[in-house]
């Protein structure tokens, strides 16, 4: 039975008189989000592709009073790199690619540089290739301003790496825009239709990737300064990257994937990890201090996946314990800085 939360109250499920997980985490979640009345958080936890405990705290629209329900839909930012890169590892699998391939097999007129960065490089942040975000700023193109998918990847192909690729773990958006072109390079498809037909429609998740903001149901995204709130949305429209959209609950469904190997098989799940590159103190900023960056997701030292989303003011969380039976998402509509700690704590309470 799934809980389902409404006004950040949640129908109990049916547990054990001294099971307490439920209370716990809704403590947790009132701690993240001391006051329902400004922008929030929605937060999940799944075992073996069963939502076990759901809910929602604070104001999904501050104008209209909505409230975050555990149905409220949610930018995953990067927590979307996953799905591009098990994208990728399907068609590796397929023998459709290889990720020792040259990216400059993908593109029509090619840079020299692109044909010694491989997928692989792209996949694992080891191309050297800058940031398009940073690249399009430069450009004097804000995020403010209209940007789509070949703005960004003509700005990248007209850079260059800033080192030599394979060599040093460097987090960059520009990788996952790329992967998405290649993707649709290979399969003739629109990659969010690849993904719909692949990953979304047989696991029966109710996700989409859309960089539009007015999805059904989507939270809004508010900035804060001196104690008061205002819309922050970008009009920017990449992909790859990010802009997968949907709830906490649906995303630690998808979860139990790297359990299952439903979509992808043993060889996907194999893939994930095969080859992850150490990020040293990279990420340490964020959170995470150690761990090896594989397809879209960080392996910790102690086996288990996260990974971390930002964009525009929507942050989040997504990680699968070292067993892979249990997943936890948050996220939040306004900056949090404890939602990660709040992930832990989550996987913590149902895992121990």
């Amino acid at each position: 039975m799934v809980l389902v939360a409404l006004t950040g109250v949640a129908t109990p499920r049916a547990y054990a008189a001294d099971d307490d997980r439920a209370q716990r985490s809704a403590a947790v979640l009132r701690e993240l989000v001391p006051s329902p009345d400004g922008p929030g958080c929605a937060a999940a936890v799944g075992e073996r592709g069963e939502v076990v405990w759901e809910a929602g705290r604070g104001k999904a629209d501050l104008a209209t009073g909505r409230g975050i329900t555990s149905k409220t839909v949610f930018d995953m930012a990067s927590n979307s790199k996953q799905f591009t890169a098990d994208a990728v590892l399907l068609l590796a699998g397929r023998h459709q690619l290889s990720l020792d391939d040259p990216l400059s097999d993908f593109l029509d007129d090619p840079p020299v540089w692109t044909r010694k960065v491989t997928l692989g490089d792209l996949m694992r942040h080891t191309s050297g290739i800058p940031d398009y975000q940073d690249l399009l700023e430069a450009k004097g193109v804000e995020v403010t301003d209209p940007a789509g998918q070949q703005e960004a990847i003509a700005a990248v192909l007209a850079s260059r790496p800033e080192g030599p690729p394979g060599k040093r773990f460097s987090y960059s958006n520009s990788n996952y825009v790329l992967l998405a072109h290649v993707v649709e390079k290979v399969t003739g498809k629109p990659f969010p239709a690849f993904l719909q037909q692949e990953f979304f429609t047989p696991l029966h998740l109710r996700m989409t990737l859309s960089p539009a903001v007015d999805v059904p149901g989507k939270a809004k995204s508010y900035a804060e300064k001196d104690g008061s709130f205002t819309p922050d949305a970008s009009p920017w429209k990449q992909y790859g990257d990010g802009s997968v959209q949907t709830t906490p609950g649906e995303m630690v469904r998808w979860a139990d994937n790297y359990r299952t190997g439903r979509v992808g098989g043993p060889a996907l799940l194999t893939a994930v990890t095969r080859g992850a590159v150490g990020v040293g103190d990279v990420l340490r900023g964020r959170g995470i201090e150690a761990g090896r960056y594989g397809a879209g997701m960080l392996l910790l030292p102690d086996n288990s996946l996260v990974h971390r989303g930002d964009w525009e003011q929507f942050h989040s969380t997504f990680k699968v314990s070292p067993d892979r039976n249990t997943a936890v998402t948050v996220v939040c509509n306004a900056d949090s800085p404890d939602h990660f700690r709040a992930a832990n704590r989550l996987l913590a309470i149902w895992t121990t």
